[in-house]
């Protein structure tokens, strides 16, 4: 699709930020669905600003710019050879040299400029990089830099209901806007709006999204069987920018959708159940990344209702998943709805201490539990939540909120990253210490 549709808003991907890399000689090498990815956006540039592009294996050619898999075949150029070297050396250096499937290394040896990466995923981050830097990826006198992602997975959460609920309609907190993926009950049908989107995803680093609100309606539910379809065309449109689709799921689907008089989780007919439905969920979607739960909150059905903990829940999910390589991402954000404000015998805010940090080393490999920064829920300013301190054997995401709920409903300008910064800088332990960043996981 054309950056100059007017369908789509360039954000910070116009043509124009990429005429230093559409300007040159450009041999990319390597194979793979993320390395033709590389190639589209490297062509689309190249035919704009007036550079060359080649994919090898190839003949010797005159290139001033090298996007490498290390491991693909050797490079058919002594100078290319001599990039690729550079990186190496700057790799050495490095305490670890393993880039893993996402990092990459920018390295220069004479007139020539190398991107390489262990994965295709790698080299796509190695190409936007080069995007942000402009003519300074291309100075002379710049060092050898290695890049690698701190966390493993990097995700968005959309709050987008599939029907428009009665209050809050089309996108929960939705002051920005509506959803690009639902409509009035069905798929908004406009995938290239969602393959823009997916691009400039990949262009920051974020390698997954759930698409439906974690307050999973009847219609939202259906997503995971009947709809299923509806869910794979996002999937397919995201894929070649290394986005993988998470679902938010109701934990009463047994019920809702097949029919069984509970969902108790060490129910085996409930447990039978999840594996099938897993099973078909990656039979349609092979690189899906798991699901969202939010659980026993807010009305959300949960194991509380048949005696079970927030442990039991998780991992019936996790075990559905596991042999898929799925994760279930299950929602800290837990609390009677119901209290009265006036009732001092019960705290909101120790809510998610008080349930989940006695159940520390009981969830499964493949569950990631998922805590709001603060104890509360998104003010405008609150403390750091001290579950992301107490609950060492368990993987942890933290989770920040990007829509303005709190600081003006986005009726004016309000710049959300030096918040987000100062909490996953928070050192919870005292200065010196452990900070958020080094605690969570995802």
């Amino acid at each position: 699709m054309s950056p100059e549709d007017p369908r789509v808003h360039a954000a910070w991907l116009p043509p124009e930020a990429f005429r230093a890399l559409g300007a040159r000689r450009v041999l990319v090498h390597g194979d793979g669905t993320l390395v033709d990815t590389v190639l589209d956006e490297v062509a689309h540039a190249c035919a704009r600003y007036g550079g060359r592009m080649w994919h090898s294996p190839s003949w010797v050619v005159d290139a001033d710019l090298v996007l490498a898999l290390r491991g693909a075949a050797e490079l058919p150029s002594p100078v290319v050879e001599a990039a690729r070297a550079a990186g190496e050396g700057a790799l050495a250096k490095a305490a670890d040299e393993a880039l893993g499937d996402e990092g990459f290394v920018l390295a220069r040896a004479g007139e020539v400029t190398a991107v390489l990466a262990d994965a295709p995923a790698g080299l796509l981050y190695g190409l936007f990089h080069l995007v942000r830097l402009g003519p300074a990826a291309f100075d002379t006198t710049r060092p050898a830099e290695r890049h690698r992602p701190a966390l493993r997975r990097r995700m968005l959460n959309h709050w987008d209901n599939v029907a428009v609920h009665p209050v809050m309609g089309q996108v929960e907190r939705g002051y920005a806007g509506g959803s690009i993926f639902w409509r009035e009950g069905r798929p908004r049908g406009d995938l290239a709006r969602v393959r823009e989107y997916g691009r400039l995803l990949a262009a920051c680093g974020i390698n997954a999204i759930s698409v439906n609100n974690v307050n999973v309606g009847r219609t939202e539910a259906r997503l995971l069987t009947d709809r299923l379809g509806d869910v794979a065309e996002i999937a397919d449109a995201l894929r070649p920018y290394g986005v993988r689709v998470h679902l938010s799921v109701t934990f009463a689907a047994p019920v809702v959708l097949g029919g069984l008089p509970t969902a108790d989780p060490v129910d085996e007919a409930v447990r039978a159940w999840w594996a099938e439905t897993t099973r078909r969920v990656y039979e349609r979607i092979p690189d899906f990344g798991g699901y969202v739960v939010k659980a026993d909150s807010e009305g959300q059905p949960g194991p509380f209702t048949y005696g079970r903990d927030h442990a039991d829940g998780a991992n019936l999910l996790a075990e559905a998943l596991a042999p898929y390589g799925g994760v279930v991402h299950w929602r800290a954000f837990v609390y009677n709805h119901h209290q009265d404000w006036r009732d001092r015998s019960t705290d909101r805010a120790r809510a998610a201490y008080d349930h989940f940090v006695p159940l520390d080393g009981r969830f499964h490999a493949n569950v990631v539990l998922q805590v709001k920064f603060g104890p509360l829920d998104f003010q405008a300013r609150e403390p750091v939540s001290p579950v992301l301190a107490a609950m060492p054997a368990t993987r942890l995401a933290v989770e920040l909120q990007v829509t303005q709920e709190y600081t003006g409903q986005q009726r004016h300008v309000c710049h959300l990253g030096p918040w987000w910064s100062e909490v996953v800088r928070f050192a919870l332990w005292g200065p010196g210490g452990p900070t958020v960043a080094d605690v969570v996981e995802e």
